[in-house]
C-alpha cells in the first residue's frame, strides 16, 4: 500500500509548485518583444526627407536601424554602424534604393524580380523598333500579354524562383480561361524571351524546362469555285440594294477588294496599308502582272506577283475612284482611302465582308471552319493548287511570302487527291 501523505505536507508542496521560477537568465516573452521596439529617445529624422523615413536604435542591437514605408509595408534594415553620421548617409542611400525598387528602375543586378526583367525586355524592344529592326505591332502584342495575364500571375516573384512547376501552373490558368493552344504558346514565348534576357544578364544559370503545349492547327475556311461565284453575286446584289453596314454603304470598292485579294495572294493587313506607290504594272513578254512591294510584311518583305486578272481589277479600281470624284496620288491607299485611321478602315472592310458572308450563307464551311477576310488568301492559294498547271510548292510559297511547311499545314490542308485527279492519273509518253 502507498503511504498516506499528511495534509500539511500537501499544502507545502502546492506552494512550492505554484511559485514562478526563472531558469537561468531567460527573459519573459513580453521583455523579448520589447528588445526590438524602437527606443523613442533615439528616433532621428533626416533633414529634407519625408517623416516616414527615420533612424532609431533598439535594445537588441548596438547599431542604428533605418525604417520607411513603401509598397504598402514597413521596411527596416540595419545600418551596420554605431556612428550616427555614417548611419544617416546609409539611410539616404537606402531610401533612394527603395524608391527605385518601388518603380522598377533598379539595375537588373540589384532588382532580380521577374517584373523588372520584363520591363527591361520591353525597353530593349522599343530601341529595336526605333532602329527599324523590329515591328511595333510585335512589341504591342508582347506588352498586352504581359499586362493582361503574365505580370499579375508572376507579381513579386524573383526570376530565380521560376520553375517548370510555376510555368505549368501559369499554363493551367490560361487553359481554365478556355484560351486556345496557339495563344497559350504565345504567352509562354513571351516568358521565354524574358528568361533569356535574365540568363544573358547572369541572373539565372539556366532556363527552366517549359511545359509542352500541343499545337492544334485551325486553318480558316476557303471558297470553292461555286462558292466564290455566289460570293460575288451576293456582293453585287448588296451593291444594287445600296446596303449600309455601320454607316458605310457597300459599293463596287468591296467587290474589287474581294477579287483583288483572290488574284494577289495578299494578307488583309497588307491590303490595309497598300498604297498606289507599292504597285507596278509589268509586261514581260506574253505575261502581264502586278508587281506588289509592300513597305511592311508579316514575314519576308519580297515582291508579290499577281495573276493577270489582277491588272484588270486594279485598273477598274482606279476608274472607280476617278468616277466617284476621289482623285488619288501615289501616296493614297488603294481601298477606303478616305479613312485615314487604317485600323478603322480594316474594321470597315471586315464588317462589310461579314455582312456579305451572312447574306450568302457562307460564314461557316461544311467542315465547321469560320470564314473571314483572310479566307480570300486561302482561296487564292487553293485555286493555284487545284487549277494551276505544274506549279511547285516552293515557287508558290515564295510568292505568298510564306514557307512550304505553312502551305502544307494550313493553306493546302483541304487539298484532296480527287481535286487533282488529272495529275494523279497523268501518264508520261513512252
Amino acid at each position: 500500500m502507498r503511504p498516506k501523505v499528511p495534509p500539511q505536507a500537501k499544502k507545502i508542496a502546492a506552494k512550492k509548485t505554484s511559485k514562478k521560477v526563472l531558469v537561468g537568465d531567460a527573459i519573459p516573452p513580453v521583455l523579448e518583444r520589447e528588445r526590438t521596439v524602437p527606443l523613442p529617445e533615439t528616433k532621428t529624422f533626416i533633414k529634407g526627407y519625408p517623416q516616414k523615413l527615420f533612424l532609431f536604435k533598439m535594445r537588441a542591437s548596438p547599431y542604428w536601424y533605418m525604417r520607411t514605408y513603401a509598397g504598402g509595408q514597413i521596411i527596416r534594415k540595419s545600418t551596420q554602424t554605431e556612428n550616427l553620421q555614417d548611419a544617416m548617409r546609409r539611410c539616404k542611400e537606402f531610401y533612394e534604393e527603395t524608391l527605385l525598387r518601388e518603380r522598377n528602375l533598379l539595375p537588373l543586378v540589384a532588382n532580380q524580380s521577374f517584373e523588372r526583367c520584363a520591363k527591361e525586355l520591353i525597353s530593349e524592344q522599343i530601341k529595336l523598333i526605333e532602329s527599324g529592326q523590329r515591328s511595333d505591332k510585335l512589341n504591342l502584342n508582347d506588352e498586352q500579354k504581359l499586362n493582361k495575364e503574365i505580370l499579375p500571375f508572376f507579381k513579386n516573384v524573383n526570376v530565380k524562383d521560376i520553375t517548370f512547376k510555376k510555368l505549368a501552373a501559369f499554363a493551367d490558368t490560361l487553359h481554365e480561361q478556355n484560351l486556345k493552344e496557339p495563344t497559350i504558346k504565345n504567352y509562354l514565348n513571351v516568358i521565354h524571351k524574358i528568361l533569356l534576357l535574365a540568363q544573358r544578364e547572369n541572373l539565372i544559370q539556366q532556363i527552366p524546362q517549359f511545359p509542352k503545349i500541343k499545337r492544334v492547327d485551325n486553318p480558316r475556311g476557303w471558297f470553292t469555285t461555286e462558292q466564290y461565284s455566289k460570293l460575288k453575286e451576293v456582293t453585287a446584289d448588296l451593291i444594287d440594294k445600296k446596303t449600309i453596314v455601320r454607316g458605310y454603304q457597300v459599293t463596287d470598292e468591296m467587290r474589287f477588294l474581294i477579287t483583288f485579294m483572290v488574284n494577289t495572294f495578299l494578307r488583309p493587313n497588307d491590303i490595309k496599308l497598300l498604297r498606289h506607290r507599292n504597285i507596278q504594272v509589268v509586261k514581260d513578254g506574253s505575261y502581264t502582272f502586278l508587281s506588289i512591294h509592300t513597305e511592311k510584311s508579316k514575314t519576308v518583305n519580297t515582291p508579290v506577283v499577281s495573276m493577270e486578272y489582277g491588272v484588270g481589277i486594279y485598273k477598274d479600281l482606279l476608274e472607280f475612284h476617278e468616277t466617284n470624284g476621289n482623285p488619288f496620288t501615289a501616296n493614297d491607299y488603294l481601298f477606303f482611302p478616305k479613312l485615314k485611321n487604317r485600323d478603322y478602315a480594316m474594321q470597315t472592310m471586315r464588317r462589310q465582308f461579314d455582312c456579305i458572308l451572312d447574306e450568302a450563307g457562307l460564314k461557316i464551311s461544311a467542315g465547321g471552319e469560320r470564314r473571314t477576310l483572310y479566307s480570300l488568301r486561302h482561296t487564292a492559294i487553293m485555286f493555284r493548287l487545284t487549277k494551276g498547271d505544274d506549279i511547285d510548292l516552293l515557287t508558290l510559297a515564295r510568292n505568298c511570302r510564306t514557307s512550304v511547311s505553312m502551305l502544307e499545314r494550313f493553306y493546302a490542308k483541304p487539298l484532296m487527291p480527287q481535286m487533282n485527279i488529272k495529275k494523279i492519273q497523268s501518264m508520261r509518253n513512252a
